[in-house]
This record gives C-alpha cells, structure tokens and sequence, in this order.
C-alpha cells in the first residue's frame, strides 16, 4: 500500500465523535499518516473542525486540525484520500463505508456492520494481521481494484485476544476461556 518513506494522507469518518477524535489523536502523531479530510453529519458539515466538534479527548485538540473545513461523509469529498478511518455509530456507518470502499478507497471500520461479513477481515494488529491476506479476495468478489474494508473487533473482545494470544504462543491452544464483560 505504501513505501515506508511514503506519508499516506487519511480521511477520518465520523470526526466529531469519541472515536473519530481518537482517530484524529492518533494520526497526528503517526509520522506515517497526514490528515487530508474529515467528515462528519449535515449538521457539522461545512464548519472549521473547532467550531463542529466538542473536544473530549485528554490530549489537545492537534493545531492541524482546528481549522479544517469538516466534510459531508461522502467519498466525492474525499479525493486525495489513500485510507479512510472510520469512527461512525453503526447506525449510518454501514451504507456510508460501503460507498467508500466501492469508490475504490482503503477503509478501516471501528463500526460492527461488515465485522460478520466472511469476506472481511476481523483484525486485532498484533494477534491475527495474517487475515489481511482475505482483502485480495473481497476485491475479486466485489469487483474492487483498490478499495477495500478492514474492522477491528469488539472493544472487550480487543483487550482480551492480545494476552490470550500470547499464552496460546507459549503454552499452546487453550482449551477454555470463561469471560464476563458488562456492556
């Protein structure tokens, strides 16, 4: 997808919200990534990112930002784009990242919509990056040449598989892990 020397300009779905502001955190401090868009509701759409958004975070809002001019979640907006990460609520995230990917762009899901899908990878970066190799697959059955969509799992399910994955590495399969979450 990229040289290591190459900086991939990212667009941001869903940026006014906790996940999209976690994104936005993220990738300003990621000397890989420059932020090129954001995108959020009608409501939001067409204000200074400063003016759209009420900042949650802990960190500063990043300077780079305050002034970006917020864009309507749709992928004519989003040229230039080489990555699209998405922090939209399930709600509306499944139709607008599916326009995305078919518009040909690299899109990772923080939203649940696509996770079942057999054709999708499920990802945790440091457990299972091996199932990256289905997006190959996903673009034949789609009939993509660039776009793709990647998710993340469920947020419990995240902190859990990282140290499962690790005893499973040094002690072997496991035969049984009992888990509660209170979502």
């Amino acid at each position: 997808m990229s040289s290591p020397d190459r900086v991939l300009n990212a667009g941001v779905l869903g940026a006014t919200g906790t996940v999209g502001q976690r994104f936005i955190v993220l990738l300003s401090q990621n000397p890989m990534f420059r932020i090129h868009a954001l995108g959020a509701s009608e409501r939001s759409s067409g204000k200074a990112y400063r003016l759209a958004t009420k900042w949650k975070m802990s960190d500063q809002m990043p300077l780079g930002v305050r002034d970006v001019l917020v864009k309507p979640c749709d992928p004519a907006y989003f040229s230039g784009c080489d990555v699209v990460f998405s922090g939209l609520d399930a709600s509306v995230a499944g139709d607008i990242e599916k326009a995305f990917f078919e518009a040909d762009f690299a899109v990772f899901s923080n939203a649940k919509n696509y996770r079942m899908q057999p054709d999708v990878p499920l990802c945790v970066p440091v457990v299972n990056t091996d199932h990256y190799a289905i997006i190959a697959a996903q673009r034949a059955s789609r009939g993509l040449t660039r776009g793709f969509i990647v998710t993340n799992s469920n947020c419990s399910t995240s902190g859990l598989v990282v140290p499962l994955k690790a005893l499973q590495d040094r002690f072997g399969a496991l035969s049984r892990v009992i888990v509660t979450t209170m979502q």
